[in-house]
């Protein structure tokens, strides 16, 4: 054989043994090239691979093996990188040029990027930087037309951009605005939409104006409805802030015609255009007509109307305001007619034409907790319709309240405290504008017949009687942000069957019971203190400051068992404490008893209530031979005005040991036959009463037929 045979045989050998060799060489090598590739990404171990697939088929007829290979931290370590280079300026080929700092000190400000990223992140730059703009050639973006006056912030704009390399950024409170603003000219969707969740967040009573105006610039709907839900609800604070005076005309007018916002009174809405009106005569002048025809204007008293409004510039200048002041005179008058006359027709046809907005906070006396016949405690709560004069019903506590404290803030109604041990530490507390109960944190002990006091705010708790205690002297204070109660220095004495009135929002002039025995907790005198919140210090006094009409008629009663069982709610006064200690006095005349029926100071258990200068005692218990008539379903109003008693709608069913207040309740949830089911704990401790009671009436059932037939 030649040299060229031999030759062309190991040719022919190696060529068939080629496949075999890349069969066995060809995964190795793949890892060893997707290796370097991660080793390039700083060794990340962040990768995994997928099992072994049959692929194409060797020259020798057997299935090529081959695996995947997958390193998702290498993308996020590409992207990093990239950033670093577009921080160093290397490679870019675009660059965004905006003005920062304002008119008066204007800096040209320069960021360099990579087209194709920015192209790949935003179809704003693939349509700018690939279109047929003088940008797709020069590669300069002039990023122009700001919200701001003062142009865009360096590092916002940069962050941004960080953001479409690295798909991380961090949005706050400050920088919120003008990354939305880029988010949405960028056209980058995800960004905008964390943008508005952020905001949803962050919607407080401070910046719902704001939030809503800047859902609505950038079409995000879902803030948009949340932020005007706050607006809504809290109508009658929103119209205190400047910002609300900022609103264009349509946003005013948009509000004014939703019936659903909360409203304290439409002369206050009238006062609020006249304001926002006058904050730009020249621009606003021409839209008061529109928004005055807006008003609910039967709802403003005749007497505020023609001493008020009629005389108002902007009112009396057009003669279309001045019509819709004399036809709503007008029909003031009819309703005069129609009680004067008795006409059911006349005045059911004032009623349509003066109903309220449904947001519209109306005067309600609500009744919480207490005891019925039978020994029944109620969980129903229900309220006096000041307006039109009659009982509506209102939703369910969630515990059995018995001799329990009650308190008013800002925002909210506290119960707290029972004589039922069961519930004596529990506490909740009522939100008017969604007319629902929430607990809160518990007492610090179980108790009942003590206060509540509200100083700016923060709640104390003074005092009180235990079934097991001849009385307490503890000072509890409940912060409502913290949601905590805290001990503080206790009272020199016990203090039982509290009541309470704050002055000055420091001090609380409380009036007590304290045994006159303190080993044994026998008799019982009567004592009057002043607390000072700050300080923690007490001092004796004569009596309750005799300020009002409340305070008065406290004193008047103050030696009979009538008010000592009663529950008084507290009433704070914004008059210093000098003015109050100059009305603290022993004299107190009885001329605010004399037209109440002398029977009604022989209860005990009654609800005792203000309402301005006019005060309610609800329910009660009177000792009678005649069970049914026990407890009592009276409701007795002092008028003011009148300087009488009028005895009122009776409650819907007697009750006793409950505890009333005035509050401010939207009028959607007064308006028509409201029913509120029973809360579910409350339902099964009744369920198990009642099956209880049916096993006692079976066994008693058996005793006496197994007594009948022995005595057979």
């Amino acid at each position: 054989m030649s040299v060229f045979d031999c030759l062309f045989t190991c040719v022919i050998y190696a060529y068939e043994l080629l496949p075999k060799i890349g069969q066995s060489f060809h995964v190795p090598l793949r890892l060893a090239s997707s290796c370097g590739m991660a080793a390039a990404a700083e060794g990340s171990e962040d990768c995994s691979r997928s099992g072994g697939t049959q692929g194409a088929v060797t020259g020798d007829g057997e299935p090529e093996e081959a695996e995947e290979f997958t390193c998702p931290a290498y993308c996020s370590e590409l992207s990093r990188r990239q950033n670093e280079q577009r921080k160093a300026g290397l490679f870019c080929d675009a660059t965004l040029v905006f003005c920062s700092g304002g008119v008066s000190e204007e800096r040209i400000q320069i960021l360099t990027a990579h087209r194709s990223v920015l192209s790949a992140a935003s179809h704003y730059f693939t349509l700018l930087l690939g279109g047929q703009f003088s940008e797709s050639v020069s590669g300069r973006v002039e990023l122009k037309e700001w919200s701001s006056e003062t142009g865009l912030d360096p590092d916002t704009v940069s962050s941004v951009i960080q953001f479409m390399y690295t798909g991380e950024i961090r949005v706050t409170t400050a920088n919120v605005h003008e990354v939305l603003e880029l988010a949405d000219r960028f056209l980058l969707v995800q960004l905008k939409n964390f943008c508005g969740e952020f905001l949803m967040k962050k919607l407080s009573l401070s910046n719902c104006v704001a939030v809503h105006s800047l859902a609505h610039m950038y079409t995000l709907d879902q803030l948009a409805l949340g932020a005007a839900e706050t607006i809504r609800r809290n109508f009658h604070k929103v119209i205190h802030k400047e910002e609300f005076y900022t609103l264009p005309f349509h946003l005013v007018r948009d509000w004014l015609s939703d019936s659903e916002i909360t409203v304290d009174s439409e002369q206050e809405l009238f006062e609020t255009i006249v304001k926002w009106v006058h904050q730009n005569m020249v621009e606003r002048e021409k839209h008061f007509e529109e928004l005055f025809r807006l008003l609910r204007l039967p709802q403003i008293a005749p007497s505020i109307l023609t001493q008020v409004v009629r005389k108002e510039p902007l009112v009396a200048n057009s003669a279309s305001c001045q019509k819709l002041v004399s036809d709503t005179l007008e029909i003031h008058a009819v309703r005069f007619e129609s009680l004067k006359l008795a006409d059911l027709e006349l005045h059911a046809s004032y009623m349509a034409a003066v109903q309220p907005r449904f947001g519209q906070n109306m005067d309600v006396i609500m009744v919480v907790g207490g005891v019925s016949e039978g020994g029944e405690y109620l969980s129903e709560c229900v309220g006096y319709f000041v307006a039109e004069d009659r009982w509506v019903n209102l939703p369910h506590i969630h515990n059995h309240l018995d001799g329990h404290a009650i308190a008013v803030t800002d925002s909210h109604v506290y119960v707290a405290g029972s004589m039922e041990p069961g519930f004596a530490k529990m506490a909740e507390r009522y939100n008017p504008n969604c007319n629902s109960w929430e607990q809160v944190s518990s007492l610090t002990s179980r108790k009942h017949s003590f206060s509540l006091a509200c100083v700016k705010d923060i709640l104390y708790s003074i005092g009180g009687h235990g079934n097991f205690s001849p009385g307490f002297k503890d000072v509890t204070v409940y912060d409502p942000e913290q949601d905590e109660w805290h001990n503080l220095e206790p009272a020199p004495k016990i203090l039982r069957d509290v009541k309470t009135v704050s002055v000055e929002d420091r001090y609380v002039y409380v009036m007590a019971r304290t045994p006159v025995d303190m080993d044994t907790g026998d008799g019982l005198s009567t004592v009057t203190n002043c607390y000072d919140t700050e300080s923690h210090k007490w001092q004796e006094v004569d009596s309750l400051p005799l300020i009002d009409n409340y305070c008065i008629f406290q004193m008047a009663v103050a030696s009979t068992n009538f008010y000592h069982t009663a529950s008084c709610c507290p009433k704070t006064y914004k008059v210093t404490v000098e003015a109050a200690q100059q009305k603290v006095s022993r004299n107190i005349s009885d001329d605010i008893l004399d037209s109440l029926p002398p029977e009604v100071l022989g209860m005990e258990g009654a609800a005792i209530c203000y309402l301005g200068e006019d005060i309610f005692i609800i329910g009660g218990w009177r000792n009678s031979n005649n069970m049914d008539k026990q407890y009592r379903k009276e409701v007795y109003r002092y008028c003011a005005e009148r300087k009488r008693w009028m005895l009122m709608p009776p409650l819907p069913q007697p009750r006793c040991r409950a505890a009333a207040c005035h509050v401010r309740i939207p009028y959607h949830y007064l308006y028509g036959c409201q029913r509120f089911p029973m809360p579910q704990n409350l339902a099964r401790q009744r369920d198990r009463m009642q099956q209880m009671q049916q096993l006692h009436r079976r066994t008693l059932t058996l005793r006496r037929q197994l007594q009948s037939q022995i005595e057979c």
